[in-house]
């Protein structure tokens, strides 16, 4: 009798913990981004981050670009791409992330060749998603 009761409370608490529902471990998500709204991120993350890149070549002081850099990975951030668009957005932000510490170091030249890179990852994004969309 002993051993029946473990069992069954076994049995009951396994019911339990099995029937919560999912929903309650989503955490604040309240719905997935709708295609339009990823496609106004990638152009305006490809805008933003053209003008670092044009506050670059212009010859902006060391604040304004990393300003500009960081918008430009907020605004990357709202981009939700396929597995092909990714592996763009994740070159781009590489690029970025390269171009922030080299204008942390006043290596503003330096930074400009991995904006101009990040730009054109940001440009291939836009392409991969658009043909698998």
């Amino acid at each position: 009798m002993y051993l029946t009761k473990k069992i069954i409370l076994a049995f009951f608490l396994i019911c339990a913990v099995t029937t919560v529902s999912t929903t309650t471990f989503a955490a604040g998500k309240i719905e997935n981004a709708t295609l339009e709204e990823i496609k106004a991120s990638i152009n305006t993350t490809i805008e933003r981050s053209e003008k670092a890149l044009a506050a670059l070549e212009s010859g902006a002081d060391k604040e304004t670009v990393l300003s500009l850099l960081a918008d430009t990975k907020q605004m990357a951030k709202e981009i939700h791409a396929t597995r092909r668009a990714a592996v763009y957005k994740t070159k781009a932000g590489t690029q970025m992330k390269k171009a922030r510490t080299a204008a942390k170091k006043d290596d503003l030249e330096t930074a400009k060749g991995h904006v101009a890179k990040g730009v054109e990852f940001y440009k291939q994004l836009k392409e991969a998603f658009l043909k698998a969309n």
